[in-house]
């Protein structure tokens, strides 16, 4: 074999939209190996389309966590050994001539070779603190290693045999900047949680202190993260925070698995046997439901999809059940009793549904045309995204914002807030409304306003339904991120239009609206960021109706509208008195 003939190897590449970083790392490798494969998880940028033109064979795999991506890649590559590559990094000379006589010349003892990776960031070599020489088994024989499944971050490979080594590096374009890093760091914590919980891993009181410190003391001192100077001190304390965010990780989610037990979707009874159920939840909504209901109709018929709608009525007090049982046969009604809420009663829907996708829709929804074909067909061209939304549009035309990114823990504090009152267009805001992309462009977001959305079953089986703590709002955000958690996508399709009133169900004045709102986002912050966040902004919101009681006194003094104020005098009391407990919210549901 000459030096220039590629060698009895596959090089594998994992990617999700490296458009930036993928030519470089192709150019390294090029000519190494016989089988060049990039494994995807979903791109929307160029990476594919880059890949392909460089010769790579392109499979795409929905991600769920590095080892199942590793090893779904061994089993697709065709050659004896197997280089596994990130696209951030790079092949120098030195490694691959040293690859090229290693394979060579080994003995069938050896089933892997460990590569040292030379790590930049921000522009630097970073030598200390154990990024340096950051050994990894990445040149494996094919058959004889496997990475273990419980081991979610920093993988580990098990080998049947002898692990050489090599000298030559792996360089690693590793962070551009310190936020960048920092960032990253906080995902992998998410990672690291998981793996720790299935290894049945619990923290007691002291770990919390005692294995940030510990991390700091490993990188910072015993591998000599000082040589690096602010720098070592920087990457060491970032890692000692990312320990500690873990543990906490840990600790909230050995709390709420009881609570994913509980509405785990052993409790769909039904295979699939349609390809959409349309879910919707009806309150006092006798007078948009109809328009619902012969939208949804006209939109099955014409994409020619096979469904079903299910109406759940929550104790209409307006006879909407009546209505529905009496003009639409066809569709299957659910009667409460009582109103348990929009989260419950979606998901007495989605236990009854038999569609393949499952679309909940407002009752003051209306698809436009072949709106929900376009999302069932959208749904099945990309078996990595778990839910779709739709353009919302107000009934005169206007577009309405319906993409969100994560609430941060500033976000609570500014929007619907008094803050957002007098400070609409601040930077935390813009981010969390996703403004700073076009409403017509095809997107991933975070999560999406729950006027029509439609999530594939498999998706639906791994997260479950929604959490039946929320009464009223907040329930598809949390729902989003245990998805996104999950390894799911969410799109947003402006293809598909949907005209939305938005709130036929309640007042905007209301004080049970005001309630049900605030409540819902101080149980998410409990959620998401843990008790104290919660208490902090559950204070903070409730400090903003005592100056809203006075901002609507003082002009209910001077005779401004008074009959507007003395309304929201009235409901700014009410939500003062509630204290945004949850309790508060249902006995006023049970009240009408």
């Amino acid at each position: 074999m000459s030096q220039s003939d590629p060698l009895c190897l596959t090089v594998i590449i994992l990617t999700l939209n490296e458009e930036r970083h993928l030519p470089g790392c192709l150019e390294s490798v090029r000519g190494l190996g016989r089988q060049l494969l990039v494994v995807d998880s979903g791109s929307t940028d160029r990476t594919v389309e880059i890949a392909r033109a460089a010769g790579a064979e392109v499979v795409t795999r929905r991600f769920v966590d590095f080892p199942s991506q590793r090893n779904a890649a061994l089993e697709l590559a065709r050659e004896p050994w197997v280089l596994f590559v990130d696209a951030d990094e790079r092949v120098s000379p030195e490694l691959a001539r040293e690859i090229r006589l290693a394979l060579t010349t080994v003995d069938d003892s050896v089933a892997g070779f460990w590569i040292p990776t030379q790590n930049w960031m921000w522009g630097k070599w970073i030598r200390g603190g154990g990024w340096w020489p950051d050994e990894h088994l990445r040149l494996l024989r094919v058959g004889r290693a496997r990475y273990r499944a419980d081991i979610a971050v920093h993988e580990v490979v098990e080998l049947e045999g002898n692990a050489g080594r090599l000298t030559a590096p792996l360089v690693h374009l590793n962070y551009d900047s310190r936020r960048e890093f920092v960032q990253k760091q906080l995902r992998y914590a998410h990672l690291a949680a998981r793996s720790l919980m299935a290894q049945g891993k619990r923290p007691r009181r002291r770990t919390f202190v005692g294995q940030p410190l510990r991390e700091f003391w490993r990188r910072f001192v015993v591998l000599r993260g000082y040589r690096d100077r602010l720098d070592g001190l920087f990457l060491a304390s970032t890692m000692a925070v990312t320990t500690f965010v873990t543990w906490v990780l840990v600790a909230r989610g050995w709390r709420r698995r009881v609570i994913q037990e509980r509405r785990r979707v052993a409790e769909l009874a039904q295979s699939p046997t349609l390809d959409v159920s349309v879910v919707v939840v009806s309150y006092r909504s006798r007078d948009y439901l109809p328009g619902c209901l012969d939208a949804v109709r006209a939109s099955l018929e014409a994409c020619d999809l096979i469904g079903e709608v299910i109406v759940i009525d929550n104790a209409s007090p307006d006879d909407t059940a009546a209505l529905v049982a009496e003009r639409y046969p066809w569709v299957r009604l659910i009667v409460n009793e009582v109103n348990q809420g929009f989260a419950a009663a979606a998901n007495q829907g989605m236990r009854q549904a038999r569609g393949r996708v499952i679309v909940l829709l407002n009752p003051d929804a209306r698809p436009v045309g072949d709106a929900l074909g376009r999302l069932v067909r959208f749904l099945a061209r990309h078996p990595t995204v778990g839910a779709v939304g739709p353009r919302l549009r107000y009934p005169d035309g206007r577009t309405q914002p319906s993409r969100r990114r994560f609430p941060t823990l500033l976000t609570g504090f500014l929007e619907s807030t008094l803050i957002q009152d007098y400070w609409r267009n601040n930077r935390v805001l813009r981010q969390y409304y996703v403004a700073d992309r076009s409403d017509d462009e095809l997107q991933e977001v975070d999560w999406l306003v729950g006027a029509c959305l439609a999530i594939r079953r498999e998706a639906l089986a791994t997260v479950g339904l929604l959490d039946e703590r929320f009464f009223l709002y907040s329930e598809e955000v949390e729902w989003f991120w245990r998805l996104r958690r999950a390894g799911w996508r969410v799109y947003y399709l402006p293809d598909a239009e949907v005209v939305h009133s938005e709130g036929a169900s309640s007042e905007p004045e209301s004080a049970f609206r005001q309630i049900a709102f605030d409540t819902a986002k101080v149980q998410l912050y409990h959620i998401l960021y843990g008790p104290l966040a919660a208490e902090l902004l559950r204070a903070f919101l409730l400090l903003t109706y005592v100056l809203r009681l006075g901002r609507e006194g003082a002009k209910w003094l001077i005779g401004h509208k008074r009959a507007l104020r003395w309304r929201r005098l009235v409901r700014d009391w009410c939500v003062l008195r509630s204290l945004l407990r949850p309790q508060v919210v249902r006995l006023l549901a049970r009240q009408g």
